[in-house]
């Protein structure tokens, strides 16, 4: 699993090096990081905003139905 989290992750940063540079070829360095910093502030809030913040025991998982056995040689 941390091999899959690597590779994603590192797949990911030359994807977004790309808009980041050109965004900083308009807003220049402090404005691209300025719009960095928000954007690292967009999921705290969407988060705070959310109903899990209420949340105070964990969830019960809904009851699974009883699946019958698989059959040997069925198709």
């Amino acid at each position: 699993m941390q091999a899959a989290s690597t590779t994603v992750t590192a797949g990911a940063r030359p994807l977004a090096a790309a808009p980041a540079g050109a965004l900083a070829l308009f807003l220049g360095v402090r404005g691209t990081l300025t719009v960095g910093a928000v954007l690292q502030i967009l999921p705290v809030i969407l988060l705070l905003a959310s109903p899990v913040r209420a949340l105070r025991d964990m969830p019960v998982p809904p009851a699974r139905t009883a699946v019958p056995p698989a059959r040997e040689g069925a198709s």
